[in-house]
């Protein structure tokens, strides 16, 4: 009867413990759902919905991925000296941000809090050009030129560290992050499905695929407002 009570006391300070901890930290995991109001502003636009978990009180990861299906850039008029999307054509890609996050003090959801993080960045973009080409091109000379269309596939991978900053909105599922950084990421873009027997007339062209002077390194300055509500 003693070692009982014993063990019953033991378990009620162990649960008083328990709770206090959890009152104090709050309850983890969190889970939130998250977007870019302003994504629908960017060179290569489209829609985020993301994700987050946040499973202790330093600790967070999230993801972000977008769908992109237009650029309120690439517009034009249909002559050879606009190679931007135009005539109805579309520009299709992803784009895939995850970050892990930590925070500078114990953060409870709903609170202010700052953070920083690394983040990887990630994004395939196919858009329709339109351009000048010779056709049957031998030694500079060509049977006739063409004006045509051809798949323009953009792919960058990158890395970069940021900080930022979290508070509550109207209430408490409600919150805003407004975050900046610095990072590098590294761009290779290719023409693909031109015409056939074709020649570019103003790049030189690697058999089937076309190698843009825009490729390489490139300083990433990854800044913006996020909007997030809290799931569970």
């Amino acid at each position: 009867m003693i070692s009982m009570r014993y063990c019953l006391l033991i378990v009620s300070l162990c649960m008083c413990l328990l709770s206090s901890a959890q009152q104090k930290m709050g309850n983890f995991p969190v889970f939130t759902l998250r977007t870019n109001p302003f994504s629908f502003a960017e060179v290569d636009a489209g829609a985020v919905l993301g994700v987050g978990v946040q499973w202790n009180p330093r600790w967070a990861v999230n993801i972000d991925p977008m769908y992109i299906f237009y650029s309120p850039y690439y517009t034009g008029a249909n002559n050879s000296s606009d190679n931007f999307v135009n005539r109805g054509d579309k520009i299709r890609g992803i784009k895939l941000r995850g970050e892990l996050r930590y925070y500078f003090r114990d953060y409870l959801y709903g609170k202010r809090g700052w953070f920083g993080a690394i983040e990887f960045h990630y994004k395939k973009v196919t858009a329709r050009r339109w351009d000048d080409f010779g056709m049957n091109c031998v030694n500079g000379q060509c049977d006739f030129y063409q004006f045509a269309p051809y798949n323009e596939v953009k792919k960058e991978q990158g890395v970069a560290v940021k900080m930022g900053w979290l508070c509550r909105l109207w209430n408490q599922r409600w919150a805003a992050e407004f975050y900046t950084g610095v990072g590098i990421k590294f761009k290779q873009t290719v023409a693909k499905n031109q015409p056939l027997g074709a020649t570019f007339l103003s790049s030189p062209v690697d058999n089937a695929d076309f190698t843009f002077d825009n490729g390489g390194p490139y300083p990433m300055f990854p800044c913006g407002i996020k909007l997030i509500y809290r799931i569970f």
